[in-house]
């Protein structure tokens, strides 16, 4: 029985090791399709077969890994083959697949493709579509390459369509995502995008600074090869183009034929064709008389007919409808016409309105086309419309998304800074006796650790006046008390000198108590000037709402608040005012605030040597401020704060 059973044990564990060794041949059998379809050398076809039977295996294992390789790999040899149709289906499967498993990197990856394979079907508003839930998503796990890809491809979309003010909307907003990183490629291209834009919008300085962005990352870029050499081309093209609209001719040319004479642009025939179409443009834009041009125009048509560059041929037909308009109506029409066909095969919208314009102005009845051009034209607007209200919608999620993550950050802040304050406030109690002697040695080692120069001269006079207080206001009032209740305990006035003890003590206190900087400042600095009113003094404050506070730095309000104190203090101790005036006023560089009062003024001598005047003068200085003040003897006391907002 016993042999029975370890005969039995021993039969399955060398079954068990046979199906693990199947199944590891199998896997590296399927393995070798996945690197054959990946074959330069073979072509498109057998390539396709080899991703077919690797994602045939990768289905019968019910490998998700596996099956998004082949997924990935059979659309990319799809959309090379152009078979768009065909890849949009196995890129919804592989959509699919990544929801099932909530996989959002594979989700986007998805997203991304089906707006690749219907932008290179001609279908650019679903394209648009796609590209913009890819960047929805790309931007919920703040994966900041892929949202300024999309965008790139969303701002090129549109300028394709020829909504040059949305595309120049969505290249800003996708370098305001890559500006700070090394993803030169997109951020030049985009760079591009806004340039081009600013072309057709006739803003040509724009364009040129924009265009010389795009180059100067370029030149820097090359070493570490994130941008080829034909972008760089690509750039200095539409700066030719920018410079011919300027009127610079001579420039743009020369610029044009160092282009062409590049052998990079020689080798590539669609470039050196486009290039070649815009100098023989340029040229007859500076000579009408040039027949250079016209050689440069027809040859640049003869390379576009070989390569079948459709795109091409309908930028050169429109050349050449525009290079024989005046001089032979005939050919003219012969080459518009030839672009509108050619932009009725690729369904371009903006170049069917293009051609069929000049069609209009050379043939005599032009009824079909009339309608067509309409049809046409409601279709672009509409296809325009419905990108920008997607985007509008996704930007502005996008702007909520952030308004809300500043108001947790704000909210997080502000409770560490009050929990800050708190237990910086428990110290200041426990160690509120021994300050006084500790405070060289304190302001020392605040010299040497955190502060400039100029704020622990502010902390030392700070500390200093204090000190200066509670010796000669408290100290002496204490001792005289003391003296009093020793030679008499029956002294009648000694309730009042504890009071008045009191009352100096609390006006100490409120000379240096916190307050806060938040969206309260205002009402916070209005109690604090109020609070120097009395029956013998009346304060007016003029137009504080009007200060946009919130935009001004948390630094700088402390500042002021500190400021607008020590006049007050002067005024209350000195001035003996029985009016004084505060005015806020808000320019659009900077804030100022006037301070008047009706008292009995101050000498220049005694505002030469004012401690507190010479404070506040100090502080507005370090933020770039000043404070200006006039006064005489009694004629009451002005000063004048200004500083940059």
């Amino acid at each position: 029985m016993r042999v029975l059973i370890l005969c039995t044990v021993s039969y399955s564990f060398c079954q068990s090791n046979n199906q693990k060794f199947l199944s590891r041949e199998k896997l590296d059998s399927i393995n070798q399709y996945y690197i054959l379809s990946n074959q330069d050398s073979l072509s498109i076809e057998y390539r396709l077969q080899y991703a077919t039977s690797f994602l045939e295996g990768a289905l019968l294992f019910k490998k998700d890994s596996l099956i998004y390789k082949g997924l990935m790999r059979k659309t990319r040899l799809l959309g090379q083959k152009k078979e768009y149709n065909t890849a949009i289906i196995y890129s919804r499967q592989l959509y699919d697949l990544a929801k099932k498993n909530l996989d959002t990197i594979y989700m986007i990856k998805a997203f991304s493709k089906l707006g690749i394979y219907h932008k290179n079907d001609n279908q650019l508003n679903n394209a648009f579509k796609y590209y913009n839930e890819a960047f929805k998503l790309a931007r919920t796990i703040k994966d900041t390459l892929r949202i300024g890809e999309v965008l790139l491809k969303m701002a090129n979309i549109q300028t394709s369509l020829g909504d040059h003010s949305g595309s120049k909307t969505t290249a800003v907003e996708g370098v305001k995502y890559l500006e700070k990183t090394n993803y030169l490629k997109r951020l030049s291209g985009l760079y591009h995008i806004i340039s081009v834009a600013n072309l057709e919008q006739k803003n040509y300085k724009e364009a040129l600074k924009y265009n010389e962005y795009a180059l100067i990352l370029g030149r820097d870029s090359l070493a570490i090869k994130d941008i080829g050499v034909n972008n760089i081309l690509i750039f200095k093209n539409t700066k030719a183009l920018i410079l011919a609209n300027q009127g610079n001719y001579e420039q743009s040319i020369a610029l044009l034929k160092r282009i062409i004479s590049d052998t990079i642009t020689q080798e590539d025939k669609r470039e050196y064709a486009r290039v070649l179409g815009n100098l023989g443009y340029i040229q007859w834009l500076q000579d009408k008389e040039n027949k250079n041009s016209e050689i440069s125009l027809f040859k640049a048509l003869k390379i576009r007919k070989e390569i079948n560059d459709k795109k091409g041929l309908i930028a050169s037909n429109i050349g050449l409808a525009k290079y024989y308009f005046e001089k032979d109506k005939n050919k003219a029409l012969e080459y518009a016409e030839a672009a509108y066909h050619n932009a009725k095969k690729l369904y371009s919208l903006t170049s069917i309105l293009q051609s069929l314009d000049f069609i209009f102005k050379l043939r005599e009845n032009t009824n079909k086309e009339a309608k067509i051009y309409s049809q046409i034209h409601n279709k672009l607007e509409e296809v325009n419309q419905s990108n920008r209200e997607i985007y509008a919608v996704t930007k502005y999620e996008n702007d909520n998304l952030t308004n809300e993550n500043l108001v947790l950050k704000a909210q997080k802040a502000q409770q560490e800074f009050e929990t800050a304050r708190q237990r910086t406030q428990k110290i200041m109690y426990l160690l509120g006796s021994v300050i006084l002697i500790l405070s060289g040695g304190f302001v020392f080692y605040l010299l040497q650790q955190r502060y400039k120069r100029e704020k622990i001269r502010e902390v030392y006079d700070a500390e200093t006046r204090i000190s200066k207080k509670l010796h000669d206001e408290l100290a002496n009032d204490v001792y005289n008390v003391m003296i009093q209740i020793q030679n008499d305990q029956n002294t009648p006035d000694v309730l009042d000198k504890l009071e008045e003890i009191y009352n100096t003590t609390r006006d100490i206190s409120r000379e240096h108590n916190s307050f806060t900087t938040g969206e309260n400042y205002a009402a916070e600095l209005t109690n604090m000037l109020s609070g120097y009113s009395s029956n013998a003094t009346k304060i007016i404050i003029k137009d504080i709402e009007d200060v946009n506070w919130e935009s001004v730095d948390p630094e700088k309000k402390i500042i002021v608040h500190r400021t607008l104190q020590e006049l007050m203090i002067n005024m209350k101790k000195h001035s003996e005012a029985e009016l004084v005036a505060v005015t806020f006023k808000k320019t659009l560089k900077s804030i100022g605030i006037s301070y008047a009062d009706n008292g009995i003024g101050v000498s220049e001598n005694e505002i030469k040597y004012s401690n507190g005047l010479r404070n506040a003068e100090n502080r507005i200085k370090t933020i770039g401020g000043s404070f200006i003040f006039d006064s005489e003897k009694g004629k009451g006391f002005r000063a004048r704060i200004s500083f940059p907002n």
